[in-house]
């Protein structure tokens, strides 16, 4: 496989027959406990450190927890282990080990995070990587109880379908993001 064909089947990761599996047990046992002593699988301490730090970042705590406060980056670790090939796995290490020295001398990591972003969203192939770290921290992250009952404009019984909900300020995500996809 080369790597033009192994960075189209990032966005495969979610339809590996694991998948299910694995958000399953994140939402069951890894969300809001305290995963100080987790040993990574997938990533080594170094990466696992600077992924932590990357999400925090994607998903900063506001008025809810960060990313990493919800565990989002044992679910990537689990993710990327049991979902991933090899030819796929290699380009979520070598993108890490790729932007490790600079982000960890960078003055303003969020200004180097948003460049990374805006790299890998222009379709630089050097950071597509990026976008599959972004798309499972937002997975893990609005999979989990703080982001479906506290970020989301949680209903806990749904009712009838809204075709169009009117928006402001106080809106959380129905529809309305300046995120990539």
């Amino acid at each position: 496989m080369n790597r033009r064909d192994a960075v189209k089947s990032l966005g495969l990761v979610s339809g590996h027959v694991l998948f299910p599996s694995v958000l399953a047990s994140f939402l069951s046992s890894w969300t809001n406990k305290d995963m100080s002593s987790y040993n990574p699988v997938f990533f080594s301490k170094e990466e696992y450190k600077l992924v932590t730090e990357l999400i925090d970042i994607i998903i900063p705590a506001t008025k809810t927890a960060s990313a990493s406060q919800v565990n989002t980056q044992v679910f990537l670790d689990q993710v990327f282990s049991q979902c991933m090939t090899a030819d796929q796995q290699q380009i979520i290490h070598e993108g890490l080990l790729q932007i490790s020295k600079d982000f960890n001398e960078a003055k303003d990591k969020t200004q180097f995070v948003t460049e990374v972003d805006h790299n890998a969203f222009s379709k630089d192939k050097n950071y597509a990587w990026f976008k599959t770290l972004k798309r499972f921290t937002m997975i893990g992250f609005f999979t989990s109880k703080e982001g479906t009952t506290k970020a989301s404009n949680y209903v806990k019984v749904p009712d009838g379908y809204k075709g169009e909900i009117p928006m402001d300020s106080n809106t959380l995500n129905y529809g309305k993001t300046n995120l990539h996809f």
